[in-house]
C-alpha cells in the first residue's frame, strides 16, 4: 500500500471508528494540516506495522462489503487490532495517544491535534485557554450536533 493509500484507508477506518464522516475529519481547508498531524501520531505511536496491519484489515473488510459499524465491531473486537483502533479514536477525539496495554500517560502529539479534538465540537465547546468563538458567542445557540456526527437512531 503507497502513501496515498495508506492514507485513504486511514480516513475511512477513521470514519468508521468515530461515526464522524471523513470529509469532516479531512476538511478541504486544513489550515493545521490536522490529517497529517495525526496519521503521523498514529503511525509513531502504533508503530509501522501495526499501523500497517489495520489499514490492510480495513481495506479487506470494506472489500467484503461490509459497512463502518460492522468494520468497527469486528476491528474492535479482535486482539490485535482492537487496541490501535481504540487509540485512533481516542486521537481523533482527544489529540493525545494512548499507549497500548499500559497504564502509562497519554502523549500528547501537538498542541492543535489536542485543540482540534473532536470531543470539543461533539461536547459543542472548546479546550480550556482556546477558542475560534467571538466574545459572547456563548449567548447564541451552540450547532446542531448533526453538523458533526450523525446520532444513532435509539430503537
Amino acid at each position: 500500500m503507497d502513501d496515498k493509500q495508506s492514507k485513504t484507508a486511514f480516513i475511512g477506518l477513521s470514519q468508521a471508528l468515530t461515526g464522524i464522516a471523513g470529509s469532516l475529519l479531512v476538511p478541504q481547508f486544513d489550515s493545521m494540516n490536522i490529517l497529517q498531524t495525526i496519521y503521523d501520531g498514529f503511525v509513531n505511536n502504533a508503530g509501522p506495522y501495526a499501523a500497517q496491519v489495520i489499514l490492510e484489515r480495513f481495506v479487506s473488510l470494506r472489500d467484503q462489503g461490509l459497512g463502518d459499524d460492522e468494520i468497527a465491531g469486528r476491528i474492535l473486537a479482535d486482539a490485535d487490532n482492537g487496541p490501535v483502533a481504540a487509540s485512533l479514536t481516542k486521537l481523533w477525539l482527544l489529540g493525545n495517544w494512548y499507549p497500548l496495554g499500559s497504564q502509562s500517560n497519554p502523549v500528547v502529539i501537538s498542541s492543535n491535534a489536542y485543540i482540534q479534538g473532536w470531543a470539543w465540537k461533539i461536547a459543542q465547546a472548546h479546550p480550556m485557554g482556546y477558542s475560534e468563538l467571538e466574545p459572547g458567542s456563548w449567548a447564541e445557540p451552540p450547532p446542531p450536533l448533526g453538523d458533526y456526527i450523525t446520532p444513532t437512531p435509539q430503537s
